[in-house]
């Protein structure tokens, strides 16, 4: 089937700004996924911490209990 009767539609100003606003919408959402990942890691990272200072602070009584003894 021949298709060459088919007029082509212009490309118009909203046509750009169709693609320029998905663009930014897809930026947008990278840096929320990016936030978002950092504040999940900061938050894994400050639990671990407090583990390891509780973990030190046991050894550290359990050594002193040792040294008693």
């Amino acid at each position: 089937m021949d298709r060459d009767d088919d007029l082509q539609r212009p490309v118009r100003h909203s046509d750009f700004l169709v693609i320029i606003s998905g663009f930014f919408l897809n930026l947008v959402a990278a840096v929320e996924s990016l936030a978002e990942d950092l504040h999940h890691m900061s938050i894994y990272h400050s639990q671990q911490k407090s583990q390891e200072a509780k973990v030190w602070h046991e050894f550290t009584q359990d050594l002193e209990t040792l040294k008693e003894d």
